[in-house]
């Protein structure tokens, strides 16, 4: 008897995944075949507020993948996949919880990149979470998705290096390459059994929150070097400021040193060698980039700020 490829579904509304669903789209044959894509509502942006699709929508509506975007994913999806007589599920950076009914719902139920070394950085910003945390390698997980968050058991994983100078935008790079990776070397195996996941050390598990806007805030009682790893995991978003004359001022690209001046944690030293230098709990961040406020970006020795921030 010929078996027939196993029906997958793409779960994801993140550009990190792009790569990722390609590959699917580009191999799909003997062992699998991409069945269709799940993802997030278009969303107005942009000055004229228009409605735009995110990567991955834009993605299947250009290859002519049939698409869901569920106004209620938890009951939609389900349904839908049932019709299209899906075997797996795979989610990458997809943002919704998925209930229970619908995880037990699929035959060989929901497989999930995710992009750390788990049981490490669980939760919804590992990437940037690797580069606060001053940390030297992290990696993607292959792993069957349970309903709690990012607990499910590990078929694979593959590690990435993480850079001295590494920003979000970078690292996502790493992690959008690796995720395909990850697939071409795992995926049939773990769709035909032929692999057994391994339960995760929960008692190591960390864990990351949501961030905010307000998360961008420097706090000048932390230490330089946290600092600037901040200002490189809040590249994109939510970026990095401090307040000047009771405004945002937005900062570029930082350095630190471990001298630690006389002067309280927040004083603006002075510019020194194309830096802005502010003194902090431990060392000097000294800053190349500025942008104040109703301007654009420009750097720090172009911005004579000699004023103290508030901490």
């Amino acid at each position: 008897m010929i078996n027939s490829p196993k029906k997958l579904v793409y779960l994801g509304s993140d550009g990190i995944g792009l790569r990722a669903l390609q590959w699917l789209f580009e191999n799909s044959g003997s062992a699998f075949r991409l069945a269709g894509v799940v993802s997030g509502l278009d969303k107005k942006r942009g000055r004229g507020l228009r409605l735009q699709a995110n990567p991955i929508t834009a993605w299947a509506r250009e290859n002519k993948i049939p698409l869901l975007q569920p106004e209620r994913p938890r009951e939609e999806i389900l349904p839908w996949m049932l019709a299209l007589e899906a075997d797996a599920g795979l989610v990458f950076a997809y943002g919704c919880i998925l209930p229970k009914t619908l995880l037990d719902g699929i035959p060989l139920g929901f497989l999930n990149l995710h992009p750390s070394l788990l049981p490490e950085l669980r939760g919804p910003a590992p990437i940037e979470n690797a580069i606060l945390q001053h940390k030297t390698q992290t990696g993607v997980s292959f792993m069957k998705l349970v309903q709690a968050m990012d607990a499910g058991p590990i078929y694979a994983a593959e590690a990435i290096d993480i850079d001295p100078m590494e920003t979000t935008p970078t690292l996502r790079e790493k992690v959008s390459f690796i995720a395909a990776i990850v697939l071409e070397k795992y995926l049939t195996t773990v769709l035909t059994g032929r692999v057994v996941p391994v339960e995760q050390d929960h008692a190591k598990a960390t864990y990351t929150k949501l961030i905010q806007k307000s998360d961008g805030m420097l706090d000048f009682n932390k230490p330089a070097r946290d600092l600037e790893a901040q200002t490189r995991a809040y590249t994109t978003w939510p970026g990095s400021f401090f307040i000047y004359n009771g405004e945002p001022t937005k900062i570029g690209h930082t350095e630190w040193r471990t001298d630690n001046p006389p002067a309280a944690p927040g004083t603006i030293l002075g510019v020194n060698n194309d830096a802005l230098e502010i003194a902090t709990a431990a060392g000097t961040l000294r800053i190349f980039e500025l942008q104040l406020p109703t301007e654009k970006m420009r750097p720090a020795t172009q911005a004579h700020t000699t004023h103290q921030p508030k901490a």
